[in-house]
């Protein structure tokens, strides 16, 4: 046989025979970076490197054991372990007919409904309003008189602002609220008062309702300013308050800002004086 077709039988022998594999890539190196591969190499050559991966934790660290309270706070926890209500656990030794939250959606139900004035159903027969200087009102004449004011005719675009609808853990079948009333006069008020343009801005007031065991209103608190010094009604709450923002306050002490009396005031000036001379007798002895 010739050189020649020597080489071409190796050659076509050569091209009959599958290609050799190349060596297969493992998972780890098809994905990792040159700096991971110096990085295990490192590792691979350091034997510090090789004792830290041997001895590293499995998990994470556990987080380090809390400090224990200091003096203040056992403090603090003792005032109110021995003066905060538990307001859930009084609730559920001593509960009422009515669950807390039916009792404030009862509530709610009844001040959409202009304070029951819409739906008299909603107030027991027995109801009555009360306000700081006014009532208690029986049900008839509290709906003849709420009804008469008209408040959203005048303020067409009032806000009664309630907000915190709580029930009370001494009286858990009394729901409180706080509402802060916001209005401009542009209607007008009780079929007579002229509108004035005057936006009312009244203080925070705490309102109640109180109910029976069927669920019906037996009682409306309204207009217990919680501080006198916002708003521009005088520091008035309810109707007195807002018929002196707009600038018809009614002409009794009850619906004028509070001023202070001729006997409060003597007795703050002795009650001063006695101070005054009790520090310098005081100083006198030394102390």
């Amino acid at each position: 046989m010739s050189a020649t077709a020597v080489f071409s039988a190796a050659a076509s022998a050569a091209a009959a025979r599958p290609a050799a594999r190349a060596p297969r890539a493992s998972a780890r190196s098809l994905v990792a970076s040159p700096a991971s591969a110096r990085f295990a190499n490192r590792r691979r050559a350091s034997p510090a490197l090789r004792l830290a991966a041997v001895t590293e934790p499995a998990s994470e660290a556990s987080e380090p054991a809390p400090a224990p309270p200091s003096p203040a706070e056992d403090k603090v926890a003792a005032y109110c372990a021995k003066h905060m209500v538990d307001v859930d656990a009084m609730i559920a030794a001593n509960p009422f007919a009515v669950s807390p939250e039916d009792l404030i959606a009862k509530t709610k139900a009844i001040l959409a409904a202009n304070n029951g004035a819409e739906d008299p159903s909603l107030l027991a027969s027995d109801f009555k309003f009360v306000a700081p200087v006014v009532g208690p009102l029986p049900k008839d004449d509290f709906l003849k008189a709420f009804a008469s004011f008209q408040i959203e005719e005048a303020f067409p675009d009032a806000k009664f602002g309630y907000y915190a609808f709580r029930v009370d853990p001494f009286e858990p079948n009394r729901v409180w609220f706080d509402a802060r009333f916001k209005g401009t006069n542009t209607g007008t008020l009780a079929g007579s008062l002229a509108p004035t343009g005057i936006a009312v801005d009244a203080p925070p007031q705490a309102c109640s309702m109180r109910f029976n065991d069927k669920g019906e209103a037996t009682q409306l608190t309204v207009g217990y300013v919680m501080d006198r010094q916002i708003g521009n009604t005088g520091g008035l709450g309810g109707v007195f308050g807002i018929l002196y923002a707009i600038g018809y306050g009614l002409p009794f002490p009850e619906a004028q800002p509070w001023q202070k009396s001729i006997q409060y005031d003597l007795f703050q000036k002795v009650s001063g004086l006695q101070s005054e001379i009790q520090k310098f007798v005081k100083g006198l002895g030394g102390n």
